[in-house]
């Protein structure tokens, strides 16, 4: 099924997942979510840096790039997952940029460490100095992965745009406080994501999905998951009065002007 709405997810993933052996999402299985579900881009980070290692991770996204078939318009766009506790994280910055990476995505959940500038200031000064937003998992609030953890970093550097996914409410504040900070819808549930709306305006919030887990695919997933489509979730949104004009503006346009994406 596909929707009324230009969508551009800002937060997809391929990769060996964490969670169980064997369970990968393939460049192949985004296209076909694409090609089914109408959607016009994804920003694409792989899960394989948490589960198998950085550089392995960033291969996988530049052979994505690579054998894209050339007489189709692009659909899939790269992002650099980075493991500051890889001493050699920073060799694939170079990588990322001849192949026209997008920005940088960070999981310290996953990945196993405080948000802190002691572990983070080297990644933000490479986002500085490419030009890139940085998109990074926030953990519940009240933990060291928190939203609010990040402020020194927003502060330090107020010239990286900083993308705190999963709309959690310590987020709010900051997206009010400083303008180099956006939120995204990824796995928030739509009464979150109106309360969002109402208290920052639709134009500080992306649309994003996460892993491919629930989507029609074209095959059998390694575990099943309740299933979820494009149309699904924006009709919940829909069903939360938010206006057309706001939702064109998360599902799209912020994503498109934020990336500096020429379409």
């Amino acid at each position: 099924m596909s929707t009324q709405f230009p969508i551009i997810d800002c937060h997809t993933h391929i990769g060996r997942l964490p969670g169980i052996v064997g369970e990968v999402v393939t460049a192949e299985d985004l296209a076909y979510i694409c090609k089914h579900e109408n959607v016009r881009y994804m920003l694409v980070s792989s899960a394989s840096a948490t589960t198998v290692g950085q550089h392995a991770a960033t291969q996988e996204v530049v052979e994505m790039l690579t054998s894209s078939n050339p007489g189709e318009p692009r659909q899939l766009g790269g992002m650099l997952w980075v493991n500051p506790h890889d001493p050699s994280w920073a060799e694939d910055l170079s990588i990322a940029a001849a192949h026209s990476f997008h920005g940088i995505k960070i999981h310290p959940v996953l990945d196993h460490y405080a948000v802190s500038r002691a572990a983070l200031d080297d990644v933000f000064a490479a986002a500085r100095a490419q030009g890139w937003p940085i998109l990074t998992h926030t953990d519940v609030d009240g933990t060291p992965m928190d939203a609010a953890a990040y402020e020194p970093l927003i502060q330090t550097y107020p010239d990286v745009i900083l993308i705190l996914a999963h709309l959690r409410w310590g987020a709010i504040p900051l997206v009010k406080r400083y303008d180099n900070v956006y939120v995204d819808t990824t796995y928030m549930d739509p009464v979150t994501v109106e309360i969002g709306v109402d208290a920052l305006g639709p134009d500080r919030i992306l649309f994003g999905t996460d892993a491919a887990e629930g989507f029609e695919i074209g095959r059998p997933p390694a575990r099943v998951r309740p299933p979820r489509s494009y149309a699904g979730l924006i009709a919940e949104l829909q069903g939360r009065s938010i206006p057309d004009a706001a939702l064109e503006k998360i599902l799209y346009t912020n994503a498109r002007d934020l990336f500096n994406l020429s379409f």
